[in-house]
């Protein structure tokens, strides 16, 4: 039994808002000690970084976790100071062992068409008694 039984898998478990700009990219560069780089569009793994974050807050780890694998999928430019919408689903959770492996998968939106997609996995060691 585990925190996430209560939810289906592909079920919306979440939605946020993101707008990412220039002030937050060159952060976030910083942050990667990645120099020199600029773009109208948004970075993938900006949008990857959030959706995280987000899940996260919303669904805290206290025993912390394991970021093991991160796909995105960009089906359209996204400019800078774009509103986009994230849905966040389970698409997977399984035990193993002491572990709890979970795929979460965001849909970024823009006037409710699909712009992007990210799923990552999250390792969680179960508490030990």
């Amino acid at each position: 039994m585990n925190y996430l039984d209560k939810y289906n898998l592909n079920e919306e478990i979440s939605e946020f808002t993101l707008l990412i700009n220039d002030n937050y990219s060159e952060h976030y560069a910083d942050a990667c000690d990645i120099k020199n780089y600029s773009s109208k569009f948004v970075n993938p793994t900006e949008l990857a970084t959030l959706s995280l974050k987000h899940f996260l807050e919303k669904f805290p780890i206290p025993e912390g976790s394991i970021h093991t694998a991160q796909e995105v999928e960009i089906f359209k430019s996204i400019n800078k100071d774009e509103l986009l919408k994230g849905v966040i689903t389970i698409t997977n959770y399984k035990e193993i062992k002491e572990s709890l492996f979970i795929k979460i998968k965001t849909n970024y939106l823009s006037d409710n068409d699909i712009v992007a997609s990210s799923e990552g996995t999250l390792i969680v060691p179960k508490k030990l008694k």
